[in-house]
């Protein structure tokens, strides 16, 4: 179970290095809803907006990105996963993502952010 989780949030992850906004798009469920800090400003939009306005307008990540996945949970169909990201758009993010699995897929259903 906690590799499939792994699988979905890699997949977000591979898709913001490649600055690649569909892969981005496929990891989040339609009606996933992010919010969170980008320095101090609060920032909320849906994971399309994301993947659309800020991901597919990027450049792919250059060599100071790094990504670690830590702190999955998951019981029955929902999950809770960890990501830290170093050098995503000249910044250092940690991200806490909610996922469902729903028709036997794992999405992401929510983001919440701060830059750190």
């Amino acid at each position: 179970m906690h590799e499939a989780v792994e699988s979905v949030v890699q997949r977000y992850v591979d898709g913001c290095a490649a600055a690649d906004a569909a892969a981005v798009a496929d990891a989040f469920d339609q009606n996933a809803v992010m919010w969170g800090y980008l320095g101090g400003e609060y920032v909320t939009m849906t994971g399309a907006e994301f993947a659309a306005q800020v991901v597919g307008a990027a450049e792919p990540a250059g060599p100071d990105y790094r990504a670690e996945i830590h702190g999955i949970s998951v019981t029955g169909d929902v999950a809770h996963a960890i990501l830290d990201e170093r050098g995503f758009l000249g910044a250092d993010f940690r991200n806490h993502f909610g996922l469902i699995r729903r028709d036997g897929v794992w999405r992401i259903t929510s983001k919440v952010f701060t830059t750190v």
